[in-house]
Protein backbone atom coordinates (compact mmCIF):
# COMPACT_ATOMS: atom_id res chain seq x y z
CA UNK A 1 0.00 0.00 0.00
CA UNK A 2 2.80 2.43 0.84
CA UNK A 3 4.50 1.77 -2.52
CA UNK A 4 1.26 2.49 -4.37
CA UNK A 5 0.78 5.73 -2.45
CA UNK A 6 4.39 6.82 -2.91
CA UNK A 7 4.24 6.25 -6.67
CA UNK A 8 0.87 7.94 -6.91
CA UNK A 9 1.70 11.27 -5.25
CA UNK A 10 4.69 11.86 -7.51
CA UNK A 11 2.99 10.67 -10.70
CA UNK A 12 1.72 12.86 -13.52
CA UNK A 13 -1.88 11.65 -13.22
CA UNK A 14 -4.59 14.34 -12.96
CA UNK A 15 -5.46 15.44 -9.42
CA UNK A 16 -8.95 13.99 -9.74
CA UNK A 17 -7.47 10.54 -10.39
CA UNK A 18 -4.98 10.91 -7.56
CA UNK A 19 -7.67 11.95 -5.09
CA UNK A 20 -9.86 8.99 -6.08
CA UNK A 21 -7.03 6.53 -5.44
CA UNK A 22 -6.07 8.24 -2.17
CA UNK A 23 -9.69 7.79 -1.08
CA UNK A 24 -9.41 4.05 -1.77
CA UNK A 25 -6.20 3.88 0.26
CA UNK A 26 -7.91 5.63 3.17
CA UNK A 27 -10.94 3.33 2.99
CA UNK A 28 -8.59 0.35 3.18
CA UNK A 29 -7.57 1.52 6.66
CA UNK A 30 -10.80 0.01 8.01
CA UNK A 31 -9.63 -3.46 6.98
CA UNK A 32 -7.04 -5.68 8.61
CA UNK A 33 -3.53 -4.38 8.00
CA UNK A 34 -0.28 -5.98 9.13
CA UNK A 35 2.08 -4.27 11.56
CA UNK A 36 4.70 -4.02 8.81
CA UNK A 37 2.27 -2.34 6.42
CA UNK A 38 1.18 0.13 9.10
CA UNK A 39 4.73 1.10 9.97
CA UNK A 40 5.65 1.55 6.31
CA UNK A 41 2.63 3.81 5.80
CA UNK A 42 3.39 5.85 8.93
CA UNK A 43 6.96 6.43 7.78
CA UNK A 44 5.83 7.42 4.28
CA UNK A 45 3.04 9.72 5.45
CA UNK A 46 5.40 11.42 7.92
CA UNK A 47 7.81 12.12 5.07
CA UNK A 48 4.96 13.54 2.98
CA UNK A 49 3.75 15.72 5.86
CA UNK A 50 7.17 17.13 6.71
CA UNK A 51 8.98 17.08 3.36
CA UNK A 52 6.16 16.99 0.81
CA UNK A 53 6.96 18.89 -2.38
CA UNK A 54 3.60 20.64 -2.51
CA UNK A 55 0.36 21.18 -0.59
CA UNK A 56 -1.23 18.11 -2.19
CA UNK A 57 1.48 15.75 -0.94
CA UNK A 58 1.35 17.24 2.55
CA UNK A 59 -2.45 16.98 2.62
CA UNK A 60 -2.33 13.34 1.47
CA UNK A 61 0.18 12.58 4.20
CA UNK A 62 -2.04 14.09 6.87
CA UNK A 63 -5.23 12.44 5.63
CA UNK A 64 -3.80 8.94 5.21
CA UNK A 65 -1.91 9.04 8.49
CA UNK A 66 -5.01 10.15 10.35
CA UNK A 67 -7.11 7.41 8.73
CA UNK A 68 -4.71 4.62 9.63
CA UNK A 69 -3.98 5.96 13.12
CA UNK A 70 -7.73 6.00 13.81
CA UNK A 71 -8.17 2.31 13.02
CA UNK A 72 -4.69 1.10 14.03
CA UNK A 73 -3.90 3.26 17.03
CA UNK A 74 -1.69 0.77 18.85
CA UNK A 75 0.52 0.50 15.78
CA UNK A 76 0.73 4.28 15.57
CA UNK A 77 1.66 4.48 19.25
CA UNK A 78 4.54 2.07 18.59
CA UNK A 79 5.61 4.18 15.62
CA UNK A 80 5.47 7.43 17.61
CA UNK A 81 7.78 6.11 20.30
CA UNK A 82 9.90 7.99 22.84
CA UNK A 83 12.99 7.41 20.72
CA UNK A 84 11.26 8.72 17.60
CA UNK A 85 9.95 11.85 19.34
CA UNK A 86 13.34 12.54 20.90
CA UNK A 87 14.98 12.27 17.48
CA UNK A 88 12.52 14.75 15.99
CA UNK A 89 12.98 17.31 18.76
CA UNK A 90 16.76 17.03 19.03
CA UNK A 91 17.82 16.25 15.47
CA UNK A 92 14.96 17.36 13.24
CA UNK A 93 13.79 15.36 10.25
CA UNK A 94 15.67 15.00 7.00
CA UNK A 95 16.46 18.49 5.76
CA UNK A 96 14.28 20.07 8.46
CA UNK A 97 16.15 21.60 11.38
CA UNK A 98 14.89 20.63 14.83
CA UNK A 99 13.75 24.24 15.31
CA UNK A 100 11.56 24.19 12.21
CA UNK A 101 7.93 25.00 13.16
CA UNK A 102 6.74 22.01 11.13
CA UNK A 103 8.31 19.68 13.71
CA UNK A 104 6.11 21.06 16.49
CA UNK A 105 3.05 21.02 14.22
CA UNK A 106 3.69 17.34 13.52
CA UNK A 107 4.21 16.61 17.22
CA UNK A 108 0.92 18.31 18.07
CA UNK A 109 -0.97 16.48 15.34
CA UNK A 110 0.46 13.12 16.39
CA UNK A 111 -0.43 13.67 20.04
CA UNK A 112 -3.98 14.49 18.99
CA UNK A 113 -4.15 11.17 17.12
CA UNK A 114 -3.15 9.46 20.37
CA UNK A 115 -5.42 11.48 22.65
CA UNK A 116 -6.85 9.46 25.57
CA UNK A 117 -4.28 6.72 24.88
CA UNK A 118 -1.72 5.55 27.48
CA UNK A 119 0.97 6.50 24.94
CA UNK A 120 0.51 10.20 25.74
CA UNK A 121 1.21 9.60 29.43
CA UNK A 122 4.23 7.52 28.49
CA UNK A 123 5.58 10.39 26.37
CA UNK A 124 4.80 13.06 28.98
CA UNK A 125 8.05 12.83 31.05
CA UNK A 126 10.15 13.08 27.90
CA UNK A 127 8.16 16.04 26.62
CA UNK A 128 8.36 17.78 29.99
CA UNK A 129 12.15 17.67 29.71
CA UNK A 130 12.24 18.68 26.06
CA UNK A 131 9.90 21.67 26.31
CA UNK A 132 12.04 23.01 29.16
CA UNK A 133 15.15 22.61 27.01
CA UNK A 134 13.49 24.37 24.09
CA UNK A 135 12.35 27.31 26.22
CA UNK A 136 15.84 27.68 27.68
CA UNK A 137 17.09 28.21 24.11
CA UNK A 138 15.05 31.45 23.86
CA UNK A 139 12.89 30.51 20.85
CA UNK A 140 10.99 32.98 18.69
CA UNK A 141 7.40 33.98 19.56
CA UNK A 142 5.98 31.66 16.89
CA UNK A 143 7.73 28.65 18.44
CA UNK A 144 6.66 29.67 21.94
CA UNK A 145 3.07 29.97 20.73
CA UNK A 146 3.15 26.49 19.18
CA UNK A 147 4.58 25.06 22.40
CA UNK A 148 1.91 26.89 24.39
CA UNK A 149 -0.82 25.39 22.21
CA UNK A 150 0.57 21.87 22.67
CA UNK A 151 0.90 22.27 26.44
CA UNK A 152 -2.56 23.81 26.76
CA UNK A 153 -4.05 20.84 24.91
CA UNK A 154 -1.86 18.32 26.76
CA UNK A 155 -1.24 19.70 30.28
CA UNK A 156 0.30 16.39 31.34
CA UNK A 157 3.32 17.45 29.27
CA UNK A 158 3.90 20.64 31.31
CA UNK A 159 7.04 20.38 33.50
CA UNK A 160 6.28 19.71 37.18
CA UNK A 161 7.59 20.80 40.58
CA UNK A 162 11.08 22.36 40.42
CA UNK A 163 11.21 21.89 36.66
CA UNK A 164 7.83 23.63 36.45
CA UNK A 165 9.12 26.62 38.39
CA UNK A 166 12.16 26.84 36.12
CA UNK A 167 9.99 26.47 33.03
CA UNK A 168 7.79 29.41 34.05
CA UNK A 169 10.81 31.54 34.91
CA UNK A 170 12.46 30.79 31.58
CA UNK A 171 9.22 31.40 29.70
CA UNK A 172 8.87 34.79 31.40
CA UNK A 173 12.51 35.55 30.54
CA UNK A 174 11.94 34.49 26.92
CA UNK A 175 8.78 36.61 26.87
CA UNK A 176 10.92 39.63 27.74
CA UNK A 177 12.98 39.09 24.58
CA UNK A 178 9.92 39.18 22.34
CA UNK A 179 9.73 42.05 19.90
CA UNK A 180 7.15 42.85 17.27
CA UNK A 181 8.66 43.20 13.79
CA UNK A 182 5.23 43.66 12.23
CA UNK A 183 4.85 46.25 9.50
CA UNK A 184 1.36 45.20 8.42
CA UNK A 185 -1.88 44.70 10.32
CA UNK A 186 -1.95 40.97 9.53
CA UNK A 187 1.51 40.48 11.03
CA UNK A 188 0.56 42.51 14.09
CA UNK A 189 -2.56 40.39 14.65
CA UNK A 190 -0.49 37.22 14.33
CA UNK A 191 2.04 38.51 16.87
CA UNK A 192 -0.72 39.44 19.34
CA UNK A 193 -2.20 35.95 18.93
CA UNK A 194 1.18 34.37 19.68
CA UNK A 195 1.68 36.47 22.80
CA UNK A 196 -1.85 35.70 23.96
CA UNK A 197 -1.30 31.94 23.65
CA UNK A 198 1.82 32.14 25.81
CA UNK A 199 0.02 34.31 28.36
CA UNK A 200 -2.89 31.87 28.58
CA UNK A 201 -0.47 29.00 29.16
CA UNK A 202 1.32 30.85 31.96
CA UNK A 203 -1.94 31.77 33.65
CA UNK A 204 -3.09 28.16 33.44
CA UNK A 205 0.12 26.87 35.02
CA UNK A 206 0.00 29.47 37.80
CA UNK A 207 -3.58 28.46 38.58
CA UNK A 208 -2.84 24.73 38.53
CA UNK A 209 0.54 25.04 40.29
CA UNK A 210 0.43 28.09 42.63
CA UNK A 211 4.04 27.45 43.72
CA UNK A 212 5.20 28.65 40.29
CA UNK A 213 3.63 32.11 40.61
CA UNK A 214 5.98 33.84 43.07
CA UNK A 215 9.22 32.79 41.30
CA UNK A 216 7.68 33.98 38.02
CA UNK A 217 6.86 37.37 39.54
CA UNK A 218 10.37 37.59 40.96
CA UNK A 219 11.68 36.98 37.45
CA UNK A 220 9.48 39.80 36.15
CA UNK A 221 10.80 42.19 38.80
CA UNK A 222 14.39 41.15 38.02
CA UNK A 223 13.83 41.92 34.33
CA UNK A 224 12.27 45.29 35.12
CA UNK A 225 15.08 46.28 37.49
CA UNK A 226 17.74 45.37 34.93
CA UNK A 227 16.29 47.56 32.18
Amino acid sequence: MDKILEALVSSSHPLTVKRAIVKKVMEAAEKEVTEEQCQALYHLTTRLILLGEDAFQRQVGLQVQEAYARYHRDEFARFFSKEYVLGLLQQGYGSLDRRDPAILDFLHGSLRLLISCPAVLELAPLLQTEVLRIICERPEPATCAKLATILTDFPQCVPREKAGVLFCQQLVRTFAYFHCPATEERELREYVTQVTRVSVLLQGIWKAEPATLLPSLQEVFAIISST
